[in-house]
């Protein structure tokens, strides 16, 4: 007996020493990554000018310094997860530190970048070869995702504690970490291609590490939509290649005037394959279902920076094909050589407008917390697509609209990678999703609470939080597409402040539903909050509270540097955009009417119900989608049944007279159940029911069940057969 409890106590020393070294590890993590930061961005102030200039001297003598950022975290995390499989605390450890080197890596490319951007091409790999280019704009991405990334490595165990396989989940999470590093660092539509395509399949292991029904149907239509989206790349990217030569981003602009309707067209394909994975309407409908049922840190980061990847790859497309290089542009060019661009800068920002307003619309429908917030990523990324749109329409006066675009993306990864970390600390404690359920729990989690108020604030645009700035400059954009453009989008405008209206509500409903009012009966037991879940949460926040404050200081420091290497006006940029007055007097009233809309609305939601109204399935996007498939499964059964008909009565008018004998009395129930069963058989093989099949399962509960049906195969290996061909090329 005694020996036993020498054990446990043991046990629980051993748990306890493990405890202290994770928190120590962490805090130490979290202090050093801010202090890193600080000596980086104060070289630009003259500080630390001598080891600047080692700095920048050391990575460019170091060629393959950018193929290492992107290799170490996937090399580095397969090894620690293989390692350490048996050690979880240590492996959660190594991961973090992994994630923190990594950021670190990215950070001290700043300086550098600062000056000019970095090049790597390796020919030798895949025929074309891997082009590495990594300016302002990928640097500002790269840093936001392992920041984020890293905060996430931070809450996960706490939150994955009593999750299966998780080895596995850790092992994707660093794939997924180094598959996006080296989209976001991707010199070429090839080397984008190949590194998104990746992210793809190791981030849905993500979304069905639970393994139940729902994850596997919330999986289907993810990598369902995500290889759709990743054909329509390789078939744009095939397209380009062979009408004009070359993949690299910094020729495409000059090379594409030349292509006629067909520019057009290879840009459709390129804004459908990003767009799927940015969530833009009507390819959508992946999010809502992957978001939520995806463990949580998983969920942060698909709405944090995976939808991010999207817009990315967005607006690397629309600058690459519509902008030429800064050394490209001559006193010749004139107006005219972004007019062709304003056709599709217009249909971006209505397709912003429809996505802002149809996710948000849904978001106040919901109960479910992931849910709601999995239609608010859908609502959020239609400010962004809104801002690369005003960014195209303009031409080289859309500096204001590629810089708001650019700052939401970072305030979003931010607010709303928070806010998903806040719903899984919750629901560890209540148990449940539904926030129609909860109340009172300000009392039970004040640190949550004080995070998640933080977060609402930033996401509906409150001053003093981040989410200001960037929708001031968004707003401000899109008036400059109405003066300077056509007048229909001062509709937009006004659509816009409305959306903004809806957010404000849905996170009014959030903070009363879950935090204030009287906590349930069932819920007086909840108490306690979970340390390294809040440290990670409380990273966020600051930072939030951090660029609230001091808008100008991000905008100065990444904003205006990554939209000075696009072909803007340097003098509208200088005029309108440097030192501009986040905190203008009309930008702060022009806040007001907001927050009373989305009060009114609301009050009148609840006393009336109508957060609990909901379209009919019949209503829904996938049904819509659906119903010609329904209709050609119909006429095509109808036919095949009608012809199965015709041969059968054929088929026994022949027997009838071609034999001269019957059949015993005791043989004619068994040759009518032989009959059937062949003509169901019949039914049941070849092209046409197999094609029937196939159509059915789509539209059997409005979704695709993709794994379970012959699409799949059909879609990866026409991916090979094309990627051959392109690299055989």
């Amino acid at each position: 007996m005694e020996r036993i409890l020498h054990k446990g106590e043991k046990a629980e020393s051993a748990d306890a020493k493990n405890e202290a070294l994770t928190v120590i590890n962490n805090v130490s993590v979290i202090a050093l990554s801010a202090l890193a930061l600080v000596v980086i961005l104060s070289m630009e102030f003259g500080y630390f000018s001598g080891f600047k200039e080692v700095l920048i001297d050391t990575i460019f003598n170091f060629r393959f310094y950018p193929l290492l950022i992107i290799l170490f975290p996937i090399i580095f995390g397969v090894l620690a997860v293989g390692m350490f499989s048996n050690h979880e605390q240590l492996r959660d450890i190594l991961v973090v530190d992994i994630t923190f080197l990594t950021f670190i890596m990215i950070l001290l490319l700043y300086p550098v970048v600062r000056e000019e951007a970095i090049f790597l091409r390796i020919s030798e790999l895949l025929g074309y070869g891997i082009n590495i280019r990594i300016d302002m704009t990928s640097l500002v991405i790269a840093l936001l995702s392992s920041f984020i990334w890293l905060m996430v490595t931070i809450y996960a165990p706490d939150y994955m504690n009593k999750e299966a396989h998780r080895n596995r989940f850790y092992l994707f999470l660093m794939l997924t970490f180094g598959f996006i590093l080296g989209t976001v660092m991707s010199g070429c539509v090839f080397t984008t291609f190949l590194f998104f395509e990746a992210m793809t399949f190791s981030s849905y292991m993500l979304v069905v590490h639970c393994e139940t029904k729902e994850c596997i149907e919330a999986g289907n239509s993810y990598i369902y939509m995500g290889i759709m989206g990743g054909l329509c790349i390789l078939l744009a990217m095939i397209l380009l290649f062979i009408n004009v030569g070359t993949l690299e981003y910094a020729n495409l602009a000059i090379e594409m005037q030349n292509l006629g309707g067909l520019e057009y067209f290879i840009m459709g394909l390129f804004i459908i394959g990003f767009g799927v994975k940015a969530g833009l309407a009507p390819l959508h409908i992946w999010l809502p279902k992957a978001h939520p049922i995806a463990p949580t840190p998983a969920s942060a980061l698909l709405s944090g920076i995976m939808v991010k990847i999207g817009a990315y790859g967005i607006i690397r497309t629309t600058t690459s094909f519509f902008f030429p290089e800064m050394h490209q542009v001559t006193e010749g060019f004139s107006d005219s050589i972004w007019i062709s661009a304003q056709t599709l800068g217009a249909a971006l920002i209505w397709m912003g407008i429809i996505t802002m307003a149809l996710g948000v619309f849904m978001a106040l429908q919901q109960g479910n917390m992931k849910k709601m917030l999995a239609f608010h990523s859908v609502s959020q990324m239609g400010y962004i697509i809104m801002g690369i749109g005003v960014a195209v329409y303009l031409g080289y006066k859309g500096a204001m609209g590629y810089s708001g675009a650019l700052y939401h993306i970072i305030n979003h990864a931010l607010f709303k990678s928070l806010l998903f970390m806040v719903a899984g600390a919750v629901y560890l404690k209540v148990g449940t999703l539904d926030m129609y359920k909860m109340g009172g729990l300000w009392k039970k989690m004040p640190f949550t609470f004080i995070v998640s108020t933080i977060a609402a604030l930033g996401i509906t645009g409150m001053p003093l939080f981040n989410g200001f700035a960037s929708k001031t400059l968004l707003h401000h954009a899109i008036e400059e597409a109405f003066i300077y453009g056509h007048p229909s989008f001062k509709i937009a405008e006004i659509l816009f402040i409305i959306i903004s209206a809806g957010t404000a509500c849905s996170f009014i409903k959030w903070t009363s539903f879950i935090f204030l009012g009287k906590c349930p009966q069932d819920l007086e037991h909840v108490k306690g909050e979970f340390p390294m879940m809040n440290l990670a949460m409380g990273g966020i926040a600051a930072v939030i509270m951090l660029i609230g404050i001091f808008p100008n200081f991000l905008l100065d420091s990444f904003i205006i540097p990554a939209a000075s290497t696009i072909t803007y006006d340097p003098e509208f940029i200088n005029n309108y955009i440097v030192d501009i007055n986040i905190f203008a007097r009309a930008d702060l009233i022009g806040m007001i009417p907001v927050y009373i809309m989305g009060g009114i609305i609301f009050y009148l939601g609840v006393k009336y119900h109508l957060f609990h109204l909901h379209f009919p399935k019949w209503l829904c996007i996938e049904c819509i989608l659906a119903f010609p498939f329904v209709k050609l499964k119909e006429l095509v059964i109808l036919i095949y049944r009608k012809t199965i008909y015709v041969k059968s009565i054929y088929t026994s008018n022949i027997s009838r007279e071609g034999l001269s004998y019957s059949l015993p009395a005791s043989d004619h129930g068994q040759s009518k159940t032989t009959l059937k069963r062949a003509h169901k058989d019949g039914e049941e093989s070849g092209v046409i029911p197999r094609f029937v099949k196939c159509i059915d399962k789509g539209i059997n509960k409005c979704e695709l069940s993709f794994i379970n049906s012959d699409i799949i195969i059909y879609s990866v290996i026409l991916t090979f057969i094309l990627a051959f061909f392109f690299i055989a090329k």
